[in-house]
């Protein structure tokens, strides 16, 4: 039995996926025992059958979970955190496929879970003061910043980042998180924030760099906007089911 999960979902990734698990390969003998379950949302670009080849070329515990239709990257992220909770695992991570963010970086993230310091450690590209000129875009960088300072005033919280995807959680903070009922769209990451916050889960914080270079995914800035201000309007009419 795995005692990590490494959960990567992946939509119209086959040109990416391929040199981000080579890197994950070279990272697992610094984890604990991982399993890598790549979840891909109704790719059309192969990206399962590159997934799985390279999977077997670099010897990986890999598992496909395929989406037949495209469902969203919160959906992904979903269906990845439930089969993780039935393989038995102790702990979970989230691994982008596009490289956003470093595989070299999953043993800083999982440290604080596994040591027992903390139920979840979110990796922050804010913390290390270098995310500009490590090149996130100025627009990106301010509105993550401005978003960010909103979110812990109407949540109560201090997170240094909410629009990160790079975390890692214990099982016992996934049984805690109704995480079925959050979003499936891109800020499931930055709802499980504020419910880790306000079930008053230990979170950990831990500077990650950050990278934006060829093959790197982006968001529709105004669509982003709207999804984050309906969960805003959500908190505050008490939408969210903290136990």
């Amino acid at each position: 039995m795995s005692e990590l999960a490494i959960i990567i979902p992946a939509y119209n990734s086959a040109k990416s996926v391929e040199p981000t698990l080579e890197r994950l390969a070279a990272v697992l003998p610094r984890l604990p025992r991982a399993a890598v379950l790549l979840v891909d949302d109704g790719s059309s670009d192969g990206t399962a059958a590159a997934a799985a080849a390279a999977g077997q070329r670099l010897g990986l515990d890999l598992r496909v979970l395929p989406h037949l239709a495209n469902r969203g990257y919160g959906a992904a992220q979903k269906t990845g955190l439930k089969a993780a909770l039935e393989s038995g695992c102790r702990a979970a991570v989230l691994l982008h496929a596009d490289g956003q963010y470093a595989p070299e970086e999953l043993p800083a993230i999982t440290a604080p879970v596994f040591s027992g310091a903390a139920d979840v450690c979110v990796g922050s590209r804010l913390l290390s003061g270098q995310a500009r000129q490590q090149g996130m875009p100025f627009a990106r960088y301010w509105a993550n910043r401005g978003l960010t300072a909103l979110e812990n005033l109407v949540f109560g919280l201090d997170f240094a980042e909410y629009h990160t995807g790079y975390l890692a959680y214990s099982a016992g903070a996934l049984r805690a998180i109704r995480f079925d009922t959050l979003t499936d769209k891109f800020h499931f990451d930055g709802e499980m924030l504020l419910c880790s916050g306000k079930l008053g889960l230990r979170v950990a914080q831990v500077p990650v760099s950050a990278y934006y270079g060829p093959g790197s995914s982006s968001l529709a800035p105004l669509p982003y906007l709207a999804e984050i201000a309906g969960v805003l309007f959500k908190y505050l009419r008490r939408g969210y089911f903290f136990q």
